[in-house]
């Protein structure tokens, strides 16, 4: 039975991964369509990190790797997110600046009328 869920789960990820390339590949796309495009990327991430989550914390499933295999696996594992938390907090601290811009431009050119108090943003 086990293999069977097995099969089912790469299976599954064989048809994930055809939709995140069919997707990156698609033209035409609007904001929408990219929007959908990234949070179907994001739940298929979320959905394989649950898995290894599942085998992690599963002893009877991690004594089936040698030595070899986990540090494989760990230094894959390490690069793939160590690139993804580099990209996020990339992304984050270039959205955040953009936040911080407008606040100002707005704090600057749409100054408060009729308010009892001066808020400084």
């Amino acid at each position: 039975m086990v293999n069977l869920m097995e099969g089912k789960w790469v299976i599954d990820c064989q048809k994930i991964l055809k939709e995140i390339k069919n997707s990156a590949k698609a033209e035409g796309q609007d904001r929408l369509d990219t929007v959908r495009s990234i949070r179907f990327t994001i739940l298929a991430l979320q959905r394989s990190v649950t898995g290894w989550m599942q085998w992690a914390d599963n002893p009877d499933i991690m004594a089936q790797f040698s030595l070899d295999e986990l540090t494989d696996i760990n230094k894959k594992l390490s690069d793939l997110v160590c690139a993804f938390v580099d990209y996020d907090a990339k992304i984050t601290g270039t959205q955040e600046q953009k936040f911080e811009k407008k606040i100002r431009k707005d704090a600057i050119t749409k100054p408060q009328k009729g308010k009892d108090m001066f808020y400084v943003k």
